[in-house]
């Protein structure tokens, strides 16, 4: 029988017919894979959408600001990646054993991703804490002293919100394991919504500037940590995981964790580590070009937010069939996801494309900086719909699968030849400054969807021992 997941195609029309033909087998259904799909597609659209309307009250307050912020960025992206790296581990390791169906060992790896994800937060917010002041100065020297006061007060209450952060993220890996996507949903909803009214408060109504960005964060970040770990072990809970499983340490789900998590943790270090270096070269280019890559990296982000959910789906999708032992549904269904990917792509381009007179004004940019953002915007949207999906869903396949070292290198190596020093090369001495930065990194994902596209096409990616 099938699911009653998603229930917006007639039954027996043709649609229903073709979705089936193409999504549906033993492991799922196609009414079960949108409706995972669904929220997960609110969820990151939603993320993008408040994170584009406080960095706008970040803009109205000052340029100095939003530089300030756009500055150290690519840190709090680096941060935010190490702990997904571990969670996306975490997701690995529970989606296999619900595909294996052992909900016991499945209870105990849902424990151990969020002990795993916390124990890396707190060592990374001491970290933070003891060196933000002394890395901001070095980092970006050239910058101005404003911009570099508000940079360092931005990345310690950015680390305080990490401890927080950790627990409803390592709830949420383990959440979308099992493809409970719909609770992910409604907590991303409340914890953004304290975030964005706290924002409105701190910002527009107190003008706390910097202070107040990270006073709404560590509120938003703490109320949420606290609702996702009840969610994780009430009785009436999806899992119920036992409390003593967040509270202690077990070497052999770790060992798998880490398996997926290390070198998916070390190349987004290195990757936004190469990002880092790229803000030290375009900190030194004009306040206008700082804010206007600070605003489209932000707007930018709507463009490619349904992609990242088909690759979120992917890896639990994908995931549970490796689990099952069930090989050549996992590469069905790998294909699938490539060509959501790419769909949802092209339908973010044409929807969002007509309304970016609207979302730009949300940021008041000035009329040198708003040009340079719509030239921006174009480099970024042409090669999306295109090679985007093919660059960054088919390396969750094979993450997926456990082919977690292949995929990380090859990252690493186009993100610092093709991102850091070609992006250099057209930034600097060929001057097209941030233009260059863009091209290149439309470039990087050309080169990623052509060599990950032919080990996908291999059969080394699904031989690997996860559990």
């Amino acid at each position: 029988m099938k699911s009653t997941h998603f229930t917006l195609v007639k039954p027996g029309s043709r649609t229903d017919a073709w979705l089936s033909r193409h999504f549906d087998s033993a492991q799922f259904s196609y009414q079960e894979i949108f409706g995972m799909f669904g929220p997960l597609l609110i969820d990151q659209f939603f993320i993008y959408l408040i994170g584009m309307l406080t960095t706008s009250m970040i803009s109205s307050s000052s340029q100095e600001s939003v530089s300030a912020v756009s500055l150290v960025s690519p840190l709090t992206y680096m941060i935010i990646a190490l702990s997904n790296a571990v969670a996306s581990g975490g997701t690995v390791v529970v989606a296999q054993y619900k595909g294996k169906g052992d909900q016991e060992k499945m209870r105990r790896a849902a424990g151990q991703v969020v002990f795993a994800s916390f124990m890396v937060a707190l060592a990374t917010c001491t970290l933070l804490l003891v060196v933000s002041d002394s890395m901001v100065n070095w980092m970006f020297g050239t910058a101005d002293a404003v911009i570099r006061e508000k940079a360092t007060a931005y990345t310690i209450g950015f680390g305080i919100s990490l401890i927080p952060f950790s627990l409803y993220n390592g709830v949420f890996a383990v959440l979308r394991g099992v493809g409970d996507t719909k609770t992910c949903l409604r907590l991303t909803v409340i914890i953004n919504l304290i975030h964005l009214f706290a924002s409105m408060l701190f910002l527009n109504v107190m003008k706390l500037d910097i202070l107040g960005t990270t006073l709404s964060y560590n509120i938003a970040r703490l109320i949420g940590g606290g609702v996702a770990v009840y969610l994780l072990v009430t009785p009436r809970g999806r899992l119920t995981v036992p409390l003593r499983e967040l509270v202690h340490i077990d070497w052999n789900y770790q060992k798998s964790i880490f398996q997926i998590g290390i070198p998916f943790a070390a190349e987004q270090i290195f990757f936004n580590g190469g990002s880092l270096i790229v803000q030290s070269y375009i900190s030194g280019m004009s306040n206008a070009q700082i804010a206007a890559n600070a605003i489209t990296n932000s707007s930018f982000g709507l463009f490619y937010s349904a992609g990242l959910s088909v690759s979120t789906l992917t890896i639990t999708i994908v995931g549970q069939c490796i689990g099952a032992g069930d090989i050549p549904l996992a590469k069905k269904y790998g294909t699938r996801m490539i060509l959501l990917g790419s769909i949802s792509c092209l339908a973010s381009v044409l929807i969002l494309g007509p309304l970016l007179p609207l979302i730009l004004s949300l940021y008041s940019p000035h009329a040198e900086t708003l040009t340079i953002i719509y030239q921006l915007i174009v480099i970024g949207a042409i090669p999306l719909p295109f090679v985007w999906a093919l660059s960054n869903v088919t390396p969750s396949i094979l993450r997926a699968a456990g082919d977690a070292n292949f995929t990380s290198i090859f990252s690493l190596l186009t993100m610092w030849v093709i991102r850091v020093g070609l992006g250099y090369l057209a930034a600097v001495p060929l001057g097209l400054g941030i233009h260059g930065v863009w091209i290149s990194m439309g470039l990087e994902w050309v080169v990623r969807a052509v060599v990950f596209s032919i080990r996908f096409c291999g059969n080394k990616w699904y031989c690997h021992k996860v559990i």
